[in-house]
């Protein structure tokens, strides 16, 4: 039992980090810092970096899903 409880705390936060990306995503407004119509390139790299990071984690999440299903 205790599995099947980590596994549904494992995919709630997930469900909970895409629903906060969604919300960054919509913020973002494809590279226009909402509300300016400026570009926000002042923390572009920032960004650029941590959506690395993301990257990692989301390759290593699909690794682990593709091995539970084999």
């Amino acid at each position: 039992m205790a599995g099947t409880e980590a596994c549904a705390v494992a995919i709630a936060l997930l469900k909970e980090q895409v629903a906060r990306l969604d919300g960054i995503m919509r913020d973002i407004d494809d590279g226009r810092w909402w509300p300016s119509d400026a570009f926000g390139h002042e923390d572009a790299e920032s960004v650029t970096h941590h959506a690395k990071r993301i990257e990692e984690s989301v390759d290593e999440i699909a690794r682990i899903v593709a091995a539970m299903k084999d």
